[in-house]
């Protein structure tokens, strides 16, 4: 299957993606090496649509075909009795209004028994700081998909160390553009590369006993 399914994802073959699925699904310990093929095909769909080979149409309906494969997967994802056992704040920072790539890591995380708040997408600094202080969340994750959006990304850092709340949060940043080197440049802890990296990132903040371990 890998590689296969990635590939059948940035085709955007709906039929096949469902159907490779399907036959993997019964395979123990296959379910989220699907998640991770899937996040491969919507990075493959991002790129495309950034050399405008894709348009606003196929973006969109990259979005549906991932839906209906999560609520396929999302079954064989559920660990424990499902309760939330801690909680991550998740948001795309003011002047982006991507949000796949979160939703993924929102998927995988929920589907992992954690309580996730998303704060949606053009999330001012603020908003980030309320959530904190509303929640108590231990976690935030902040992603972006849009260079210019890394200001954003910046200030709402800031404004958490501004309310006093930094030293009580764990803050985790994803998209594209994102790398170790923009972590240390705005103050975060983590760099999630994909929505397996998170997953490992946020069971690392919440139990370091365990490593982070899948």
């Amino acid at each position: 299957m890998k590689g296969q399914l990635a590939q059948a994802f940035a085709a955007l073959d709906e039929e096949r993606v469902y159907r490779i699925i399907d036959e993997c699904l019964p395979i123990p310990g296959d379910p989220l090496m699907i998640v991770h093929e899937l996040s491969r095909g919507m990075e493959q769909v991002g790129e495309l649509f950034k050399k405008d080979e894709y348009a606003l149409g196929e973006l969109i309906y990259s979005g549906e075909i991932f839906k209906g494969a999560m609520d396929k997967v999302k079954p064989f994802l559920k660990e424990g009795d499902g309760k939330p056992e801690r909680k991550v704040i998740m948001g795309t920072v003011e002047g982006d209004i991507h949000d796949l790539g979160k939703n993924i890591v929102i998927t995988l995380l929920e589907c992992s028994g954690f309580q996730v708040i998303d704060l949606g997408v053009d999330v001012p600094a603020s908003k980030f700081v309320n959530a904190v202080k509303e929640t108590g969340a231990g976690l935030v994750g902040m992603s972006l998909m849009l260079t210019t959006a890394m200001d954003s990304m910046r200030q709402a850092i800031r404004f958490l160390e501004d309310a006093a709340v930094r030293d009580r949060i764990k803050i985790m940043i994803g998209g594209a553009p994102t790398s170790e080197r923009l972590r240390e440049d705005v103050g975060a802890d983590f760099h999630g590369r994909d929505a397996i990296e998170a997953l490992a990132i946020a069971r690392r903040v919440f139990h370091p006993a365990k490593g982070g371990r899948i």
